[in-house]
């Protein structure tokens, strides 16, 4: 029996860092993982609880599948669950534990255990030791995947916030018009009353001779 142990710290918020967890497949960078089904995913006690079947495919030495019948094509039961109050995500196909850093929140700590036991009249250390070279390997580009799909959510992110940005800047502008009051420029009316007081006035003259 084989053991494997790692841990990495991610400079980014526990948030951020299980979403991406979470949506890291398919991603360039590791290839290893050919297909995803959900079986089921619940919502208790506010945890988010989320079985799925994962189709993986590993590229190992032709020696190895002659002697262990392994192809290289295998598929895992996955059982995760994300604590948003506790700020914990908990991967149990291969004990992966996301948290945040004690002395930086900003940071998220992944470890991660892997138990290799191949029972063989022969080659089982050199087996073991082979296969935990490729978790290794995969472990490393699943972290690099991690990665990738934070760079992606970001840049979605910057997308949605500039559209967002955009459009309130379009929607004040059009406000901000129709709230300028109008002026007329053609010829104005005026009129004017004039009243006197009292009736029409007579006057005479009278020559003296």
């Amino acid at each position: 029996m084989r053991i494997w142990s790692s841990e990495h710290t991610f400079d980014h918020e526990w948030e951020t860092v299980a979403m991406a967890a979470f949506k890291k497949y398919p991603n360039p960078l590791n290839r290893a993982v050919t297909g995803i089904d959900v079986v089921k995913q619940t919502l208790e006690a506010g945890k988010i609880l989320t079985e799925r079947i994962i189709q993986s495919h590993f590229s190992i030495p032709s020696w190895a599948t002659k002697l262990t019948g392994f192809s290289g094509t295998q598929y895992s039961h996955e059982y995760t669950v994300i604590d948003p109050h506790r700020k914990e995500f908990s991967l149990t196909t291969r004990n992966l534990t996301y948290k945040p850093d004690q002395e930086d929140p900003n940071k998220t700590v992944l470890k991660q255990d892997v138990i290799v036991t191949i029972t063989l009249p022969a080659f089982a250390d050199y087996c073991e030791k082979t296969f935990l070279s490729i978790y290794s390997q995969n472990a490393s580009k699943g972290r690099q995947g991690v990665e990738w799909v934070i760079d992606n959510l970001k840049k979605e992110y910057e997308e949605i916030s500039k559209k967002v940005s955009s459009e309130v800047h379009e929607m004040s502008e059009k406000m901000r018009h129709w709230s300028i009051p109008s002026t007329s420029s053609g010829p104005s009316c005026t009129s004017s009353a004039s009243t006197s007081s009292g009736g029409p006035t007579t006057s005479s003259s009278s020559k003296s001779q």
